[in-house]
């Protein structure tokens, strides 16, 4: 069978099946399909559709976070290869690189704290 759809071709970085991802979400949130349904003011059998997409439209990822109460996008860069950088001026990259500093000077401190205190490590 061919493949019409570039984006559902096999490749060296293929993305995972937003569906399924969805509907493992849902299940570990007990949150039912009737409910995300209710919520979005859809059929139970569209939201059975999703499920079945290896890729959904960002709008429909975006209102699935909202009902959800899961954030979609921030999960899917755990299957970014390692080698793709974060965009450095994302808000949760920031943040996360003051924490490390900040995790980085208290070390600093406890070594000290453990010198003036004769506590070997």
């Amino acid at each position: 069978m061919m493949i019409n759809r570039k984006y559902l071709q096999k490749s060296q970085h293929p993305h995972p099946h937003i569906g399924q991802l969805i509907k493992r979400v849902m299940r570990e949130k007990k949150i039912t399909q009737a409910e995300v349904a209710r919520r979005m003011a859809l059929t139970p059998s569209s939201i059975a559709k999703y499920f079945r997409q290896p890729s959904l439209q960002f709008g429909i990822l975006w209102n699935l976070s909202m009902v959800i109460g899961y954030d979609f996008l921030t999960a899917l860069t755990d299957y970014y290869p390692p080698s793709l950088p974060l965009n450095e001026d994302a808000k949760i990259v920031k943040e996360l690189a003051e924490k490390e500093q900040r995790i980085a000077d208290m070390e600093k401190e406890i070594a000290i704290y453990k010198a003036a205190l004769g506590i070997k490590a």
